[in-house]
């Protein structure tokens, strides 16, 4: 298939540019899904999330992909983790198509979970190296619009360091409902722009049916660019009120089977400046636990 000319390149890589700016401008720590389950000892997760972008003519695992784990260490604490890839293959299509393909291993994450007490409240504490490529502009592209509450996995030459507070607990009834809220900072390593570390609020609130045979549930998850009031107007993102430097998603998640297999789908819908990127992320998830 012939190469495509250099104009829709550039103007491709114009576009991504833009993104992984946003990107390095709103990036939190968030750690792993927030649907991952909870009600074992050991829990490893296979998460594959698929955006739909405008423009652009994806094959079928152009996604990222999202390998999570947790394990109690004892009745209070947890260790948790995460490894990030992601791939674009793609035909461009708008000024005509051209072949596109970009690959990328993620900024992994690494932390902790402290309970408080024996009641529904719990700590989070973890970190992500800056350890993706700052070159790969396509998978990062894929990989920031697939799930706004992970961006950092994908966003290259920042150190991020995240504490959450949780209220995690499923009632007789077997109605689920967590709230999470927390601050997170995102230090510069690279030669990135802006330069100065960034405060970020985060937050997300989940409700559902946490039955034996299937679990299902419907959320919101946000961030706030709380310290650095640069205009980015300019470029559809952003801007000087703090409710321009917000980015939310709704989600929807279901998970089924009793046993320690339990496959499951995901429904993201970009709100905000992200909706006119990508209108909808479909994903599907392979969760072990014990």
């Amino acid at each position: 298939m012939p190469r495509a000319s250099r104009t829709p390149r550039s103007l491709f890589a114009l576009l991504a540019g833009v993104v992984l700016a946003v990107g390095t401008l709103s990036t939190t720590a968030t750690a792993q899904s927030l649907w991952m389950a909870r009600d074992g000892e050991q829990t490893l997760m296979l998460e594959v999330l698929r955006p739909s972008l405008e423009g652009f003519d994806s094959e079928l695992l152009s996604a990222a992909f999202f390998l999570s784990g947790r394990g109690a260490v004892t009745p209070r604490i947890s260790v948790v983790g995460e490894l990030p890839f992601v791939r674009h293959k793609s035909t461009y299509l708008i000024f005509g198509p051209s072949d596109e393909s970009s690959n990328m291993i993620g900024n992994p994450y690494a932390g902790l979970e402290l309970r408080l007490a024996s009641g529904p409240a719990f700590l989070e504490f973890g970190v992500r190296p800056p350890l993706a490529a700052d070159d790969e502009y396509l998978a990062t592209f894929t990989g920031n619009v697939s799930d706004v509450t992970r961006w950092e996995a994908f966003t290259p030459d920042r150190f991020s360091i995240l504490a959450a507070f949780n209220i995690r607990e499923v009632t007789p009834s077997n109605i689920a409902f967590r709230l999470r809220v927390g601050p997170a900072l995102a230090l510069p390593t690279g030669n990135n722009n802006p330069s100065e570390t960034i405060l970020y609020a985060i937050y997300s609130f989940q409700v559902g049916y946490h039955g034996s045979k299937a679990r299902i549930g419907a959320g919101m998850s946000g961030r706030s660019q709380i310290t650095d009031e640069t205009d980015y107007a300019l470029l559809g993102f952003g801007g000087r009120n703090i409710g321009e430097r917000s980015l939310n998603q709704f989600e929807l998640h279901a998970d089924f089977l009793p046993g320690r297999i339990r496959p499951g789908l995901d429904l993201h819908v970009p709100l905000d400046a992200l909706s006119g990127v990508s209108s909808l992320v479909v994903g599907a998830s392979l969760t072990w636990t014990r």
